[in-house]
């Protein structure tokens, strides 16, 4: 009886990792296709979430008309994303115009740090011949990672296909939507099944857009104090800095560390009143900011609904990162935080969800199979 168990649940191990690895292999193939995609879907969740909220306006929400609210959400959408792409531009045209003024500042900086090297006798005589050269291997580095940075960011936002893809895949989401969810709940066998495809999508729905709203505003609050604090110490692209905060701290883990670190270098080779003493104020007052927004505010807005593992993020934005790029890093958290609530309710694939799960409590069976044995 045994061996008659365990032969099912290895054959559905394996059917399981087939089916992931085929998902992987069909995710990588048409990323073209499906990155556009998902990020209308992305900003499909945001223009309702917004939706929702117009209506809620004190005096005025509740006379406004739906569509009339899908509509000035729609436009606010519209105006942040030509908003970012102008900044975007406008900045990286003016930080390439103005570099020769920051290489000229980072070979005067690591030109007192070699004079400082020479005299203080920490490296031996026979290796100080060398050091010119790796000071200026160091800076044709650091022109070359900044070129591409800025064609890659130029190209982004410059590809208009793709924009165009997005913004058709968006329209046609937002007037099917409910035929959509409409078409899924027919896929339910009986009403008990259809109740249950119902709730899971209303739990995906409301935990994303939960997750979606408060990140949007943290990384708003966070984008804001942050453009403040580096316009009253004086660096440069103050603006651009704010956006990129902004947008990298939608990536977990990793993403507020990389936006720091940029204006934070900036402050050091900025050839205008830069130098250690304002890289160093950034970075305390930076790190403040954002440890305050993460790890005070944050948690007490969206609490611990997510409920995914650490370990589980990292994993995750190491997946689609690979597989997508940046735009997987973005979207790894809300498509983990999708599968883990698909998977929480079916009897067969609740383990892997308690695994991904940051406690081991997931949701309720909302069909367990001793309701359907009664009701048969």
């Amino acid at each position: 009886m045994s061996e008659q168990r365990i032969a099912p649940s290895i054959a559905r191990t394996f059917y399981g990792l087939a089916i992931t690895v085929l998902i992987g292999f069909i995710a990588y193939i048409g990323r073209g296709v499906l990155i556009p995609l998902v990020i209308a879907s992305f900003l499909c969740f945001l223009i309702y979430t917004l939706k929702e909220n117009v209506r809620k306006t004190p005096f005025i929400g509740r006379h406004i008309p739906n569509w009339l609210s899908f509509m000035l959400a729609f436009l606010l959408i519209g105006a942040g994303v030509y908003l970012f792409v102008e900044i975007v531009r406008s900045n990286v045209e003016t930080l390439l115009t103005a570099w020769p003024s920051y290489e000229e500042r980072l070979r005067s900086l690591t030109q007192d740090v070699i004079a400082w090297v020479r005299t203080s006798s920490l490296i031996p005589p026979e290796v100080l011949g060398s050091v010119d050269q790796l000071q200026q291997a160091a800076i044709d580095v650091v022109r070359v990672v900044v070129s591409r940075a800025a064609s890659s960011l130029t190209a982004i936002t410059s590809n208009v296909l793709t924009f165009i893809t997005i913004f058709l895949y968006l329209v046609f989401m937002l007037i099917e939507r409910g035929r959509i969810f409409r078409k899924i709940n027919l896929l339910g066998a009986d009403d008990r099944e259809r109740i249950v495809i119902n709730e899971t999508i209303s739990d995906i729905g409301v935990l994303v857009r939960q997750y979606i709203t408060v990140k949007t505003v943290s990384n708003l609050v966070t984008a804001t104090i942050s453009f403040i604090i580096m316009k009253l110490i004086g660096i440069q692209f103050a603006g651009f800095w704010a956006l990129l905060i902004f947008i990298l701290n939608y990536i977990p883990i990793f993403g507020a560390a990389s936006a720091i670190t940029l204006p934070v270098m900036l402050a050091l080779v900025q050839p205008e009143g830069g130098g250690l003493q304002m890289a160093l104020t950034a970075l305390v007052l930076l790190i403040g900011a954002e440890q305050i927004m993460s790890n005070g505010i944050e948690p007490r807005l969206v609490g611990r609904t997510l409920n995914l593992s650490p370990l589980v993020v990292l994993f995750s934005l190491s997946v689609w990162g690979s597989l997508w790029g940046f735009a997987g890093l973005l979207l790894s958290v809300p498509i983990t935080v999708t599968v883990m609530l698909v998977l929480t309710q079916f009897e067969s694939t609740r383990p892997i969800a308690i695994m991904l799960s940051d406690d081991g409590k997931i949701a309720d069976l909302k069909h367990p199979p001793e309701a359907a044995s009664e009701s048969t």
